[in-house]
């Protein structure tokens, strides 16, 4: 007679579903680990502990390298297509004639597209340049406000400054200025607005990639800025207040057209960064 060894785990379990329900299984779906704390059914309880959010850098933001790259390429287009007349325009600022020539009258309709391009690229590097300076003052991680909310908020602050300014400073000049001095006066402002937004764009663009200081590109952009507005200041009085007793009304140009608007620009900067940062 053929002797057959008794499932003493079977047995067991059989024994211990009556107890416990959760044990009523058929026999073949029972496994040597069911029920045990081995079993890989058993849920296990989380272990270890919250670690610290890293901090969102804009360099390893794929939109915002490719916001970069469309500007980098904006300004290699401008540059090839206005090497020659930026060249001469320079010439011209430093050392000034009456002669407009046939060639800058035919590129002219070209020319006036430029500003608007020039004017988006610097809204989108002091946007990206604010926002560092926010993160780097206020510690802001990338939990607390959406860092593409910021950005788009400070790039159309930027923007609708330059509007405000450039529409400011076309309607004082068609009142008070002829023809003439206010086309030597566009040429002078377009090659300074060039030239501040190629070194804007190295400098912010090389804040972003090389994780400088904020103290380095900060001086840098402070001592740019202060450049282009003595040498805008410099041309304004020779081509509008030539003579010494228009030095009140030189200062009172600069004030309303350049120092009021910027002033305003950082004013609202601040409000916005509080209402949503600090007060959110």
């Amino acid at each position: 007679m053929t002797e057959f060894i008794c499932d003493t785990i079977s047995t067991t379990i059989a024994k211990d579903s009556i107890t416990n329900p959760a044990l009523q299984l058929p026999f073949e779906d029972i496994r040597f680990f069911q029920g045990g704390p081995l079993h890989p059914e058993v849920k296990v309880g989380q272990t270890g502990f919250m670690g610290t959010p890293r901090a969102y850098q804009l360099w390893r933001d794929e939109w915002v390298v490719l916001f970069v790259l469309v500007c980098f390429l904006l300004l290699a287009l401008i540059q090839k297509r206005l090497r020659k007349q930026l060249s001469s325009e320079a010439k011209e600022f430093f050392f000034p004639s009456k002669n407009i020539t046939r060639k800058d009258k035919c590129e002219r309709s070209f020319e006036q597209l430029m500003p608007l391009l020039l004017a988006f690229i610097l809204s989108i590097m002091a946007g990206l340049g604010v926002f560092m300076y926010t993160q780097k003052e206020l510690d802001l991680f990338l939990g607390q406000v959406s860092p593409y909310m910021l950005i788009v908020i400070y790039i159309g602050i930027w923007i609708l400054y330059f509007v405000f300014k450039n529409l400011l400073a076309a309607f004082v000049n068609w009142i008070f200025f002829d023809k003439s001095k206010r086309e030597l006066w566009r040429k002078s402002y377009f090659f300074l607005f060039t030239a501040e937004s190629l070194l804007f764009f190295l400098v912010i663009s090389s804040t972003i990639f090389l994780n400088l200081p904020l103290a380095i590109p900060l001086w840098i952009i402070l001592a740019v800025g202060l450049l282009i507005k003595i040498l805008h200041l410099y041309k304004t009085f020779l081509i509008f207040f030539p003579k010494f007793y228009g030095t009140l009304h030189l200062i009172v140009y600069f004030c309303t057209l350049e120092i009021m608007p910027l002033v305003a620009v950082f004013e609202v900067l601040i409000r916005v960064t509080d209402e949503l940062i600090v007060k959110f």
